[in-house]
């Protein structure tokens, strides 16, 4: 009798799994293939200047830019609009390479730039996580994209060769979820509301007002944002992992955690299955060792597959993401295959973290 429920138990569980996983796969927009194919010229174009010049670190640098950059922008938006939120990611990232060159990389230096930066971003549409993700990403890659005494030049060359490629092609997509550089206040969906998960649509309301309860959330999420994300880089930092693969936890909680329950869920969801597969194939392909230019293609490819499909779903960019992320962020230095397991275990915890924070920290009474 045991077995024979077991069995029914299992053969009832199956069926709401695949239902699941077809949610959470679910096409949510519409592909932006000519952002999608800009965002890879933007990516490898730079690293195979670098390496052609003898200067990889600066073209990493330079492609790191391109990644914060090309995050989904409005759908519907005009080129005034496009060039407005490509202006205030540009500014925000060359300031966190002039930040980062001027206090240092010690983690004194990159744990309040980071809790500020991701308060910040909290509170500002068109920042969102761009800057958060710039402090961390230029504080663990060394001295190598530093090519002069002049703070911020590659980073603002960077972020002026990605914004000329994504400026002129309007993007008909609509965001699904929020990702690096990405805020849901700054790409609303056409009819001007968000569903209550982030990622469709709700019914228009001519008269839109936030409940009472709901007024304070922003500053609520900025807050609880910021204080994580500065002590997670403390820690990581002072254990001595944060320029190792410890930072994949800061980037993770960042990107895991949002304004509300269902939606930190659904991201942390989405997160993991997708660096979970996709870390496979990176695993596999640092096995080969490529070299630079072979980097610089396959990160190209990579990068391409990851924008074109990110305004579909959130989860189509976190299967492609991992080539792109793990090959580019120690571009200069190949990592091992196993860093991509480890990229899957840093990804977990930070959805963890950030689950739990959602619902522990700071939560609004009427959050679900």
């Amino acid at each position: 009798m045991a077995v024979t429920l077991r069995g029914r138990s299992a053969g009832r569980a199956a069926p709401v799994c695949v239902d699941a996983l077809a949610a959470l796969l679910r096409p949510q927009g519409r592909p932006a293939y000519a952002d999608g194919i800009a965002a890879g010229v933007a990516i490898a174009g730079p690293l195979v200047f670098g390496a052609r010049t003898g200067h990889p670190g600066i073209g990493a640098t330079a492609a790191l830019c391109a990644v914060l950059m090309a995050m989904p922008l409005p759908p519907g938006a005009g080129t005034v609009e496009r060039a407005r939120h490509l202006a205030a990611r540009g500014l925000w990232v060359t300031a966190a390479g002039i930040y980062v060159a001027s206090a240092g990389r010690s983690v004194a230096a990159l744990a309040p730039g980071v809790a500020a930066a991701a308060f910040a971003g909290a509170l500002l549409p068109r920042v969102g996580t761009t800057a958060a993700l710039a402090v961390v990403l230029f504080g663990i890659t060394g001295e190598a994209g530093d090519p002069s005494q002049w703070p911020g030049v590659v980073q603002a060359a960077g972020c002026a060769w990605t914004a000329l490629l994504l400026l002129p092609r309007p993007s008909r997509a609509r965001p699904a979820g929020d990702g690096p550089g990405q805020n849901p206040r700054a790409a609303p969906d056409p009819g001007g509301t968000t569903g209550a998960d982030g990622h469709g649509p709700a019914p228009a309301d001519p008269h839109p007002a936030a409940p009472p309860r709901a007024r304070g959330r922003p500053v609520r999420h900025a807050v609880r944002t910021g204080i994580l994300t500065g002590v997670v880089t403390a820690v990581t930092g002072w254990q001595g992992s944060l320029w190792g693969q410890g930072h994949w936890l800061v980037t993770s909680l960042l990107l895991s955690l949002r304004p509300t329950r269902r939606e930190t869920r659904t991201k942390a969801t989405k997160r993991l299955f997708g660096n979970a597969l996709g870390g496979v194939v990176a695993a596999l392909l640092l096995l080969c060792r490529p070299g630079p230019v072979a980097v610089a293609v396959l990160v190209g490819i990579s990068g391409t597959v990851a924008y074109t499909f990110r305004p579909a779903n959130y989860a189509y960019w976190s299967l492609a993401s991992p080539v792109l992320l793990l090959l580019l962020s120690d571009y200069d230095s190949p990592l091992p295959w196993w860093a991509a397991v480890v990229r899957v275990g840093m990804v977990l915890s930070g959805g963890v973290v950030a689950v739990l924070a959602s619902r522990w920290l700071w939560p609004a009474q009427d959050d679900t």
